[in-house]
Parts: structure tokens; sequence; C-alpha cells
């Protein structure tokens, strides 16, 4: 079940890897609070909880992956 060290985790990710792909709208935009609520949202929506903090950012970096465009 996703707690507030895994959004921290994610958060810590987004920062040290901030020039990296998108990481930087997460680590501008986000704060743990909406990191914890999109991963309590996305266990309810899959019934699967993350166990592991690697889990909840690869949660977000599909995400961000998700978001990007091909011109």
């Amino acid at each position: 079940m996703a707690n507030m060290a895994m959004a921290q985790a994610v958060l810590e990710h987004a920062n040290q890897f901030y020039d990296v792909d998108n990481w930087y709208v997460v680590a501008e935009c986000w704060d743990a609070w909406a990191v914890l609520e999109e991963l309590d949202q996305h266990e309810a929506k899959t019934q699967v909880p993350f166990t592991l903090e690697t889990a909840a950012i690869s949660h977000f970096a599909a995400m961000i992956a998700g978001r990007r465009t091909v011109h």
C-alpha cells in the first residue's frame, strides 16, 4: 500500500533526475500529498498495491512517458 515514504521517494527521484525527460514536471508541479493521492487512486483503480518505492517511481515514469508527444 502506498505511503508517504513512497511519495517522498518519487519526489527525490524527480529532483535527482530533474534534467532527464520530463521529471522536472514532477519536481516542480507535484508535492508529496499529491503524489500519494495519485498512488492511492492508481491502487484503487487497479487493485494492485504498491509494495516498493521503485514501483511508485516506475508509475510516475510511465505517466511522464505517456505525456510525451512525437513530432
